[in-house]
């Protein structure tokens, strides 16, 4: 009975957002921290920022209810704070078109993947293998020839400008962020979050909305052994991350912020070759392979009314990877994404995607047929502010096949996400 409690808890708390009464805003738009939890702090952080330091802190709790399948049923909770500040290197230093960002954050809470639901995607793009405080990103950034020209140095998360759409950004399954074949990359995986390595990056942009942008990455982020904190670690054998990306970002309606329309095609590999799944050698040693692998994605808002404030996106995003040494050989994420469609609710927005990895055939014969072909998840979320700084955000996911043996159920999924920007 407690646990159906606890269910229907979840479904009333978000389906209850659509009859709260629509929330004022304020007309002056100067003050950039005015939707935030403390606002300007008496002027305080809007004399920072005007001095070159803006300021940003965000909390998300998570709390989730599996509701069958997978590999136990019950409740998890789990979080994240986000503390960023983002230096304006003209007002510090007179330096012009240089920016750097200073970024922590802390991770809290269980594994509701790990010891609930089995996927291979994921379910929660805050969980963690290790709950810890960390330094997650240091780098500087200097433009040249009015902007045509970008240099990026120092501890980057990759998925900040590559393989990544605005319009699937407030889906919380990961996989929706960045696809299976290179999320599973890597010996620590590749520059992402919750761990990041030190990097290179250059960005050109040749004509208005396009660019190509390239980026060397140490091939191991942190210390695999080593978990707690932030690690750098430059070892011969961890080789490099080689990825670039060529994209075109048309201009959207106006008033709409963000880059919702967007075409990129992207390639990358890695210099350190990693175990064979099954061939060996003589000595029964798995012979090394390269891992590599590209993606298209394409992101697009397909209608906007300036009037009613109504719009409506859709994003597709494939990869493909080597299949030589890691178990996803492809994969795609799909989502169609509505602002503004609930009455009275002028901030609300809902979005349904898709997903699916599918094994390669050298995975399937390492594990002698006890696997199925592919993983299929879906999502559902309805996210809306609940007043100056927090938004909820209600979350249902399906995946079938989860893992993708043959022995672990599909899983169905409740959950909620409550996000404070202070």
């Amino acid at each position: 009975m407690a646990y159906f409690t606890k269910k229907l808890i979840f479904i009333i708390a978000g389906t209850s957002l659509t009859a709260l009464p629509a929330l004022s805003h304020a007309e002056d738009k100067k003050d950039p921290y005015q939707d935030t939890l403390l606002g300007d702090m008496g002027g305080k952080r809007n004399k920072l920022a005007e001095a070159g330091i803006d300021t940003t802190i965000e909390y998300k709790a998570d709390f989730w209810s599996v509701a069958s399948g997978g590999l136990k049923r019950g409740n998890n909770y789990l979080d994240n704070l986000d503390i960023k500040f983002a230096l304006d290197g003209k007002k510090l230093l007179g330096i012009k078109g240089n920016k750097a960002l200073i970024y922590f954050i802390n991770n809290n809470g269980s594994r509701p993947n790990e010891s609930r639901v089995g996927s291979i995607e994921g379910m929660d793009n805050i969980e963690v293998g290790t709950p810890t405080f960390k330094l997650y990103e240091l780098w500087d950034e200097q433009s040249f020839l009015d902007d045509k020209l970008a240099i990026l140095v120092g501890l980057h998360d990759l998925n900040s400008e590559f393989a990544v759409t605005d319009l699937s950004a407030n889906f919380i399954k990961p996989t929706m962020q960045i696809g299976q074949t290179f999320a599973q990359s890597g010996k620590n995986g590749p520059s992402i979050f919750p761990t990041t390595s030190v990097a290179a990056r250059i960005k050109v942009v040749p004509v208005e909305n396009t660019y190509i942008s390239a980026a060397v990455f140490d091939g191991v982020p942190g210390n695999v052994n080593r978990p707690h904190g932030t690690h750098i670690d430059f070892e011969s054998e961890d080789g490099l991350l080689l990825i670039t990306e060529a994209g075109y970002t048309p201009k959207a309606a106006e008033g709409v912020e963000g880059e919702v329309n967007k075409f990129a095609l992207g390639a990358w590999t890695y210099t350190q070759k990693m175990d064979h799944l099954v061939d060996v050698d003589a000595n029964g040693n798995p012979l090394k392979s390269r891992m590599a692998g590209a993606y298209l994605l394409s992101s697009y808002q397909i209608y906007h009314d300036k009037n009613t404030g109504h719009d409506l996106g859709v994003f597709l995003r494939g990869g493909i990877a080597d299949g030589e040494t890691a178990q996803t050989l492809w994969d795609y994420e799909f989502g169609i994404v509505g602002n503004g469609w609930v009455p009275t609710r002028p901030d609300s927005e809902i979005g349904v995607g898709f997903t699916q990895a599918h094994n390669g055939d050298t995975y399937l014969d390492s594990v002698a047929g006890v696997a199925n072909d592919n993983e299929y998840g879906f999502e559902l979320y309805y996210r809306d502010t609940l007043g100056r700084g927090i938004t909820v955000q209600p979350d249902f996911q399906y995946i079938i096949n989860p893992g993708t043996d043959t022995v672990t159920d599909n899983v169905t999924i409740f959950g909620i996400r409550f996000d404070i920007n202070f």
